[in-house]
């Protein structure tokens, strides 16, 4: 509470006059500060409910948007086991030494026979021996990296370190690696692509230069090829300028590790796929659980909570479960009932309107007719989308919960204002109390004077006439 005190004390009138100012001032601000402090606290109690109720309806948008997309549920298991060459059949328990496979959502379910005729390489040259020591004379060297090349100067004198890093210098960036290697016959120039495949072969020719340049130029040698994978799957060939294939069979990646043959296996997951699934039921229920919550009343206590008989709540919560009960109905419609799905609403003894997903019956159905059940739950007229639909009415930008949360924080901001404004009102009103507090004591020490002077007079006049 603000302090009025100004160091007078009632000369005249021996009055607390700071303390009286004070006092009355806090009396003035007590009703509306007390009006204040309801608003407020009312005010942020409905926030807090209304924030833990847009969460859990944020929460369910994400996993409605997750459930809308078309490969929701289209989860694979793969594996992979290499081929004996001698029989063709798979060796049980062998790990497979010839590549590594991972299978996205909705890659073809499907065995695949896999055979890597042939690995990517990266192109390598190596020199002939350079006696230790030797320095070249000055030229220009041209190095190409696939379609791209560059000029290399050689310094008069260089070493063939100054020529490795040279290169480096300037071809490095196009995914030249140059490096002076050392053996008996004295150091070697060697130099390597970055990256494997045919098109990344490396070359390198004398511009200008001498005869010890030239020689250097013809001592390479090629150690390692630049050359394409290549596989074929069940018969159909691809190649590829890196050891991953991933445009072969849709949404599957295979590493190859080595030449030879694999048998790969992609099979749904029910399991997998159910994950989506649950997060919504998971989302739905606490999205329900958080509007019980926060309108629920202690009957015992009498004790509301933050949104006790609002009508919003109440609105929100009907829409949800009219929703559900339609989306439900449209499924049982198309054979995915209870019975079929494992999907239904919580029944006796707690029928609160909250689903119940019973995984096994899920995943039955899932291998039985996965299509179906795709198509009931993702994509632009699935289960997903439909409920999607009446969340988003509440959240986001122009959401109903969105727009009632910026009004009770205007209101706040408008407490804050008034706050201000009763500030400035006690301040004017502390001026005018204790302007009539110290006229009063100006009156008091005027009148005491005049008392003080009158009592001199009657004690002469009583001297006089004794």
């Amino acid at each position: 509470m603000a302090d009025y005190s100004f160091g007078y004390g009632g000369i005249g009138s021996g009055l607390d006059i700071s303390g009286i100012v004070n006092q009355l001032v806090a009396a003035d601000r007590a009703p509306q500060n007390a009006r204040l402090n309801t608003l407020e606290s009312a005010t942020k109690f409905k926030l807090s409910g209304l924030g833990s109720v847009s969460s859990a309806f944020d929460a369910l948008k994400t996993a409605l948007d997750n459930l809308q997309k078309v490969d929701a549920l289209g989860v694979r298991t793969v594996t992979s086991t290499t081929l004996s060459v001698a029989s063709g059949t798979m060796p049980t328990g062998t790990a497979d030494s010839v590549l590594t496979p991972t299978a996205g959502r909705n890659t073809p379910v499907g065995s695949y026979e896999v055979e890597v005729q042939s690995l990517a390489t990266a192109h390598k040259l190596l020199g002939a021996g350079t006696e230790v020591g030797t320095k070249f004379g000055a030229g220009t060297l041209r190095v190409g990296i696939g379609e791209t090349s560059v000029d290399i100067t050689v310094k008069a004198d260089a070493t063939l370190a100054d020529i490795r890093s040279a290169i480096n210098d300037a071809a490095g960036k196009h995914g030249v690696q140059a490096a002076v290697l050392t053996s008996d016959a004295g150091h070697h120039l060697s130099l390597g692509s970055a990256k494997t495949g045919a098109a990344n072969a490396i070359s390198i020719q004398m511009l200008t230069g001498g005869s010890d340049l030239q020689a250097l130029v013809g001592g390479l040698a090629e150690q390692s090829p630049a050359a394409d994978a290549r596989v074929s799957i069940d018969g159909l060939v691809t190649t590829s300028a890196s050891n991953t294939i991933t445009d072969a069979v849709p949404g599957m990646s295979l590493v190859l590790k080595q030449t030879g043959t694999s048998r790969v296996e992609v099979k749904t997951d029910p399991a997998g796929s159910r994950t989506a699934v649950d997060n919504f039921v998971k989302a739905y229920n606490a999205a329900l659980k958080s509007i019980g919550t926060a309108t629920t009343y202690n009957a015992e206590t009498k004790t509301p909570s933050s949104l006790t008989g609002d009508a919003q709540m109440r609105g929100a919560a009907s829409q949800l479960r009219n929703v559900m009960t339609d989306l439900l109905g449209g499924l049982a419609e198309q054979g995915l009932d209870a019975k079929t799905l494992g999907l239904q609403t919580q029944g006796y003894p707690n029928p609160d309107g909250t689903l119940v997903l019973d995984a096994t019956k899920f995943n039955e159905a899932m291998a039985a007719n996965s299509a179906s059940v795709i198509a009931a739950f993702t994509g632009e007229n699935g289960l997903a989308a439909k409920l999607n639909t009446a969340v988003k009415g509440y959240v986001g930008t122009d959401g109903a919960f969105s727009l009632r949360t910026k009004g009770l924080n205007d209101q706040l901001k408008d407490v804050t204002r008034q706050r201000e404004a009763l500030d400035v009102r006690m301040e004017a009103a502390a001026k005018r109390y204790q302007a009539q507090f110290v006229a009063l004591d100006s009156l008091m020490a005027q009148m005491t004077t005049t008392s003080t002077a009158l009592a001199q007079q009657l004690a002469n006049l009583s001297a006089q006439t004794k």
